[in-house]
């Protein structure tokens, strides 16, 4: 009987790590782009993805399109325990791999979404500043670019001024704003910014592709720990 599931309920990462070590075709329906989606597994070991007449070895190729329908999370799954070619491969990928890689992708490709979104924001301090403490670390932060907030500017500019990487500078102001120091405000709105004060836009909060990583960060590695090893 093949195992068959809906992506939305159990995340892609997950059904792989359920799979372990097993041989047979893991195949995806309904999923975004692709329609189906096949991966050919001999003993927990991934051989190939195929798409229609196309097939992929590369781990790449398999993250990138993995990836979209992880973000997704719609579709069904079906594994079936069948035969499968072996493919000859320089290094093989484990299904376990396959999910911890598939994991990590994602959030990088969400962290760099977030971090575009930031390039385009113009970040500024808030009018009274809140009297509450803060870290030492984060305070010396503010204090170096607080004439630069207090006219607005944006966050390429904001590093290259403060001579520091543009993901810790986007860190930094993500923690301002959390604490309600600065506001941030779409570049391509400005015109009616003040007109209207409720364009600013919460990017406090993280999105919910980050929180659904995060969320399969944790349950891989509650699966990891529960499963029985396979002789």
């Amino acid at each position: 009987m093949p195992i068959v599931g809906n992506l939305s309920e159990f995340p892609l990462p997950e059904v792989l790590l359920l799979i372990g070590r097993r041989t047979g075709r893991l195949r995806l329906l309904d999923v975004p782009e692709f329609g189906v989606l096949d991966l050919d597994i001999s003993n927990g070991v991934v051989e190939a993805m195929r798409i229609g007449t196309d097939t992929f070895t590369e781990t790449c190729k398999m993250l990138d399109k993995l990836g979209t329908i992880v973000q997704a999370q719609c579709g069904m799954f079906e594994f079936r325990l069948v035969p499968v070619s072996v493919m000859a491969q320089l290094q093989a990928l484990s299904i376990h791999d396959l999910a911890m890689k598939l994991v990590c992708h994602v959030d990088e490709q969400t962290r760099r979404r977030q971090l575009d979104a930031s390039s385009r924001q113009l970040h500024r301090l808030v009018v009274p500043q809140p009297e509450i403490w803060m870290e030492p670390e984060l305070d010396r932060f503010l204090e170096t670019a607080r004439s630069l907030l207090a006219s607005g500017v944006i966050l390429e500019e904001l590093a290259r001024k403060l001579n520091m990487k543009s993901d810790l500078v986007n860190q930094n102001l993500d923690h301002l704003r959390s604490l309600g120091f600065i506001e941030s405000i779409d570049g391509g709105s400005l015109a009616g910014a003040e007109a209207e004060p409720g364009l600013e836009i919460g990017v406090a909060k993280k999105s919910s592709a980050f929180i659904r990583v995060a969320r399969l960060t944790d349950r891989i590695r509650q699966l990891s720990s529960r499963l029985p090893a396979v002789k």
